[in-house]
């Protein structure tokens, strides 16, 4: 068996960083985690200067949490039902990409009223949970997209990789636009940014499954 062969690891990894798919799942699994640890990250925060504290705010973690596990299940049995990974990809990215937007865009803004603080929330809670539509579906593209059954392992590895890669980028980025900024008003702009380049992604995605049934 290949997996007998002295150095057959070596073999499967560089059949897998050789080849485009796993580099289009790995890259947008980053793009997502990026965002996803800074705005949750974050978010205890956020709420603290939003004027919360305590229970309020675990609960509202909880919540978050919570609906981003069910962007996970649904997104299991959407695939199960047909539905183009493409599709979702593109409709999770943009979700985080509204979310974001109605959640900090105002943030810190001195005409603001309090009772956006509800609003800001929704836009939280839509972005981690149509955003949770995300990692369900890379990971079945893992298995897909890999070269061959031998670098599943390897092609799964490389994207957890880069996704702890974006986990440690994403926050500081955030952080130094808030800095610069003097609040969380324009934190959005980089949150987008990554949204933007994971739609782009996706639609690398579908011509790639395009081309694997040709």
């Amino acid at each position: 068996p290949v997996a007998r062969i002295p150095g057959a690891w070596l073999l499967r990894l560089r059949r897998t960083l050789g080849s485009k798919g796993p580099w289009l799942v790995a890259t947008s699994f980053a793009l997502y985690s990026a965002q996803w640890l800074a705005v949750i990250g974050f978010l205890p925060s956020i709420a603290e200067q939003a004027g919360m504290a305590g229970a309020g705010v675990a609960s509202m973690l909880a919540l978050v949490a919570l609906v981003n596990v069910l962007g996970n299940v649904v997104a299991g049995r959407l695939l199960q039902r047909g539905l183009a990974a493409r599709v979702l990809l593109t409709g999770g990215f943009s979700a985080m990409a509204i979310g974001a937007f109605v959640a900090f865009s105002t943030f810190g803004a001195a005409s603001a009223p309090d009772d956006m603080l509800v609003l800001r929330y929704a836009g939280v809670l839509l972005f981690s949970m149509v955003g949770g539509v995300i990692p369900a579906t890379l990971f079945l593209l893992a298995v897909t997209l890999a070269p061959d059954e031998g670098s599943v392992s390897t092609t799964v590895g490389w994207m957890q990789q880069l996704s702890a890669l974006g986990q440690f980028v994403g926050p500081p980025m955030v952080a130094w636009v808030a800095a610069l900024a003097g609040g969380w008003q324009w934190t959005w702009v980089v949150t987008g940014s990554c949204c933007v380049m994971g739609v782009l992604m996706a639609g690398q995605i579908g011509k790639e499954l395009v081309r694997g049934t040709d």
